[in-house]
């Protein structure tokens, strides 16, 4: 397994980028030691120290019963310097505004779906923008409505990406600093900002997500000529760095043990562990995984603690039929509410994102593969389903929207007992025509009807995984969870 990054470090890493790039300036105040937590998952100490750290860097002062400060940054790059630093990452920066433009129109107009822009904190300083220009307040009102936005939808996930996002864009050197993006972008009448506050507005879902998504695009497109023409400027173009873009939004949660039992839970929820099938012994699960005993001991703890398994004594870890009391006993616990809860909001988002991914893909599956895929698809009691999504993210050419399907697919392996355990007889075969309908689709050059089965399949999933939850369980707070709509 990969090292763990410590809680300390990423949470110190991630605010520090945050600052320096721009995205709170001078003056203003971080969120509270509070928020921070509830933000990143850790604990006050851990809060504590990377603001100690942050203040010795010079970068925050810390007030007592006060949100900490951001102060003004004397080593600030000139011009010139940030410029040759953006241009060692231009493919991977315009990859970033390319994945935002294919992913954020959807996650928009569903979080905006019933949610009043006008009572929203930042709404008032977006629309001073939206009528002065970058002059009233420049690009930062608007973000933060977006993100104001985003939480009113109750998806924690979906405001932890749109921050990330907002880390590697970089859009503090192109309007700041950048005159001819500038000119680029804002060329005309047309106001970026008053675009997005009249869709966010507008009743007509599939009208909203069309004038974002021309925004966005037009936003890529105008970094894309920035990138060239900055490219062209400079005397000496630097060789690209990449791997740019990062996202993972179980950190200071992915402990070595969970994450055996996530994985574990998929090979039984899709049937490479079935019902009467002895688990590998715990010295082989050790060397598989590259952990200690203890650890894996820890995990096959909490698989009996589900249900899903029973260790017999000096036999192993056995497969068992679901114990639903024990789950019903665990979904008490609010450690396993929260932890269902995440598994549904990362359906949501899968839902939203798997459409524009797969039209993405599309285009670069060869006819022999689609051949392949129709043959695979004749085994019974499998689940076409990963078959399909892993093929979508082999051809997934831009490497930030390739870590967010993986990352949300991740978070996806914690609840396969709900999507594909129960019922299997209706579920899985149901499920499994929907692919095979889609891959059709495909073979015929229908694509987008090909993205819109790929999106119908994961929202077939969240619609009988929120009615098992309700019913069985009796876990009320999954009813409130929404289903995406076709856009």
């Amino acid at each position: 397994m990969e090292p763990q990054e410590t809680k300390f470090a990423f949470v110190y890493n991630e605010l520090k980028q945050y600052i320096l790039e721009g995205q709170i300036l001078p003056g203003n105040s971080l969120q509270s030691s509070r928020m921070l937590c509830s933000q990143f998952h850790v604990s006050r100490y851990t809060i504590n120290r990377v603001l100690n750290a942050l203040q010795e860097e010079g970068l925050i002062q810390l007030q007592p019963r006060l949100a900490p400060i951001v102060v003004s940054r004397k080593d600030t790059l000139k011009t010139s310097g940030a410029c040759f630093d953006i241009l060692k990452h231009k493919d991977s920066i315009l990859q970033v505004y390319q994945t935002l433009a294919l992913v954020m129109p959807s996650i928009l107009v569903f979080s905006s779906q019933g949610c009043d822009i006008e009572i929203m904190p930042h709404y008032k300083k977006a629309m001073k923008v939206s009528r002065f220009g970058l002059s009233a307040g420049g690009w930062r009102p608007p973000a933060n409505l977006g993100y104001d936005i985003l939480r009113t939808s109750g998806n924690s996930l979906f405001g932890e990406l749109y921050s990330t996002f907002g880390l590697y864009t970089k859009i503090a050197f192109f309007t700041e600093e950048c005159p001819y993006f500038s000119k680029r972008f804002f060329q005309g009448s047309v106001s970026g900002t008053g675009t997005m506050i009249e869709a966010l507005k507008g009743k007509n879902p599939p009208m909203k997500h069309k004038q974002l998504s021309d925004l966005y695009h037009r936003l890529a497109n105008s970094i894309a000529d920035t990138l060239e023409y900055l490219a062209d400027t400079m005397p000496m173009c630097p060789e690209q760095t990449g791997g740019l873009f990062a996202w993972n939004p179980l950190r200071g949660q992915d402990y070595y043990h969970s994450k055996i039992v996530d994985d574990l839970n998929r090979k039984i929820g899709l049937g490479e562990y079935p019902v009467g099938m002895y688990l590998p012994y715990e010295k082989q699960l050790a060397r598989l995984y590259g952990v200690s005993l203890s650890t894996v001991r820890k995990a096959l703890s909490e698989l009996q603690q589900r249900g899903f398994v029973k260790t017999l004594n000096g036999k192993g870890t056995i497969v068992v039929e679901p114990d639903y009391t024990k789950i019903h006993q665990l979904a008490l616990n609010s450690g396993y509410a929260e932890k269902a809860v995440r598994y549904l909001h990362a359906l949501q988002l899968m839902v939203l994102i798997i459409y524009p991914a797969a039209l993405e893909a599309a285009p670069r599956f060869t006819r022999e593969e689609l051949d392949k895929l129709a043959d695979q698809f004749t085994s019974p009691g499998t689940v076409y389903l990963e078959d399909i999504f892993k093929a979508i993210l082999e051809h997934t050419a831009l490497e930030p929207l390739f870590i967010i399907l993986s990352e949300t697919n991740r978070l996806l392996e914690w609840g396969h007992h709900f999507a594909y355990y129960p019922s299997k007889r209706h579920t899985i075969p149901h499920l499994n025509k929907q692919v095979v309908a889609a891959l059709l689709q495909l073979k015929d050059g229908n694509v987008c009807s090909f993205a819109d089965g790929m999106a119908d399949c994961y929202r077939y999933i969240l619609g009988r995984t929120k009615k098992h939850m309700v019913e069985k369980y009796k876990l009320n707070y999954a009813a409130n969870i929404r289903i995406p709509e076709k856009y």
